[in-house]
């Protein structure tokens, strides 16, 4: 009787071994799936952080560039844009390398002077046209005399318009009068840069004053495409 009571008594004891390490692997595996879950869970979390990190720079940037358009590009005056400048250069993070490399070019003066509107350069070319077509004829090292003479000339000389060929200052003029009536002030600008002599010297200035705003066109263009860039990658 006592070694059948001694049996039972192993048989039980192993039974509840048994039980106790089930319920033990059960809790176990219950703590895995728990930890399972917590770890997905804060990969989540700071995948939205970064998702809405990204969303925010991408809109920071987004209204500095249309500060900016406004204040420099689109403006029908010009003015300074150095705060707008300041604004996109503080948007425009490692996320956005080209922006920063853009607007890096733009030298602090010109922001501080402001560049002039497309208008402005069409007014001021008719100006300069008039002047040019008073030098047309002036030998580069032409006296006094032979600017008076030219000066008298021009007011009779017939005036070209439109898309003429030749290499004379009549067919450049006519030429960069017809690209800035069609609003392109690149050709425009290499079209004019291609005078010589006086005419080259009378139309330095409004070369530069161009030169100045394709660039900041250019590098506001750029900003513009990485910024799309940016949304569609981010969708």
């Amino acid at each position: 009787l006592s070694a059948q009571r001694d049996l039972m008594e192993r048989r039980f004891n192993r039974f509840v071994r048994a039980r106790v390490d089930e319920e033990r692997g059960g809790r176990l595996a219950h703590l895995d799936r728990v930890d399972s879950q917590l770890r997905q869970l804060t990969q989540t979390v700071q995948e939205s952080g970064d998702l809405i990190r990204q969303s925010r720079g991408i809109a920071k940037l987004g209204v500095a560039l249309a500060a900016l358009r406004g204040a420099a590009v689109d403006s029908r005056a010009q003015t300074p844009f150095v705060s707008e400048l300041m604004a996109l250069a503080s948007a425009a993070t490692t996320d956005f390398p080209a922006t920063r490399a853009a607007i890096s070019l733009i030298p602090r003066d010109v922001a501080e002077q402001g560049i002039p509107s497309q208008v402005e350069l069409e007014d001021r070319f008719d100006a300069v046209r008039k002047e040019i077509r008073g030098v047309s004829l002036v030998p580069e090292n032409g006296n006094i005399g032979s600017q008076v003479l030219s000066a008298t000339l021009s007011k009779v000389m017939f005036e070209k318009e439109g898309l003429v060929e030749g290499d004379d200052v009549e067919a450049v003029l006519a030429r960069t009068s017809y690209y800035l009536k069609d609003h392109n002030l690149d050709l425009a600008t290499r079209e004019l840069n291609q005078l010589r002599g006086w005419p080259k010297k009378l139309a330095e200035d409004w070369i530069s004053a161009a030169r100045r705003r394709l660039e900041l066109e250019q590098a506001v263009g750029i900003a513009e495409t990485e910024e799309m860039l940016a949304k569609l990658t981010f969708v």
